[in-house]
């Protein structure tokens, strides 16, 4: 009797999980993330998010060369997952797919394709009054040279992540402020160099329905890579807002300014996302 209520649960929980299996089964066809926060999603709960960004970098060419500056444009969409597989234990992943067009005086092109896939399981350590611990393994496949990512962080093999990330409450009056911080490593299994990958994030509701969202997101390269191998630093700032419409459904605009790199041009990204909790 024991082992057909434990099998009558899993069936239960394999009917919740068809949800989100067909969103990221549909996302794959259809083309259609918001970081994991230290906080484990509610067990059984699901959030997705559907985001849109257009991404632009362009350089000046040599004064006098009289050549045209190159500029890179991209389209992408992403989907993003979690669900609450238990009370302290969550799994998710995310998908993009990219059209993206590229020119300077030279030549001029345009390619699509899944330029980011990825999944991942994260487990809460420690939860207190005000603060969380959880930790996170996310594996990644590459993106190649037909999937609309960018010059310098096309991949040439897989990679996997190991990562911390720590939550804190930081105030409830006069409006809730909380912040996280997150800090991983990134072992990437072809020619491509190793990553230390850090965020930091700071958010504040001054209203019921409105989030206002800073975050700063860094990448720093091991310079450990191969051949020609993707090699590159960069240091991004995003502010965002969010309005929550209702129980359910909020929807996030922002825009990712990147303040510093090497090895890469800088550019800005603009997107809206569509938030869903379920």
């Amino acid at each position: 009797m024991a082992g057909a209520n434990i099998g009558m649960r899993h069936a239960r929980r394999a009917w919740r999980l068809a949800p989100l299996a067909a969103l990221l089964g549909s996302a794959l066809l259809t083309a259609s993330p918001s970081h994991a926060s230290p906080w484990a999603r509610a067990d059984g709960e699901i959030f997705l998010s559907t985001r849109a960004d257009y991404f632009i970098a362009q350089e000046d060419a040599p004064p006098g060369s009289g050549l045209a500056p190159s500029r890179f444009e991209r389209f992408e969409t992403n989907s993003y997952a979690e669900y609450g597989l238990t009370r302290t234990l969550t799994i998710g992943g995310k998908i993009a797919y990219g059209t993206s067009t590229y020119s300077d005086s030279y030549a001029a092109g345009s390619q699509s394709g899944f330029s980011e896939i990825e999944g991942f399981a994260q487990y809460e350590i420690f939860r207190g009054r005000r603060s969380v611990l959880s930790v996170k393994l996310t594996g990644a496949a590459p993106a190649g040279l037909n999937a609309g990512a960018r010059p310098e962080l096309i991949a040439n093999g897989a990679g996997a992540e190991l990562r911390a990330l720590y939550g804190r409450n930081l105030f409830s009056k006069p409006c809730k402020i909380f912040a996280g911080v997150e800090a991983g490593y990134r072992k990437r299994f072809g020619d491509d160099a190793d990553q230390i990958r850090a965020d930091a994030l700071v958010g504040a509701e001054p209203a019921k329905n409105i989030l206002l969202l800073i975050e700063a997101l860094s990448s720093t390269s091991m310079r450990n890579e191969a051949g020609d191998g993707a090699d590159y630093d960069v240091v991004k700032l995003q502010p965002s807002a969010v309005w929550r419409f209702s129980r359910r459904f909020s929807l996030q605009a922002g825009v990712t300014h990147e303040i510093g790199g090497r090895n890469l041009v800088l550019g800005d990204t603009y997107f809206l996302s569509f938030w869903t909790i379920f």
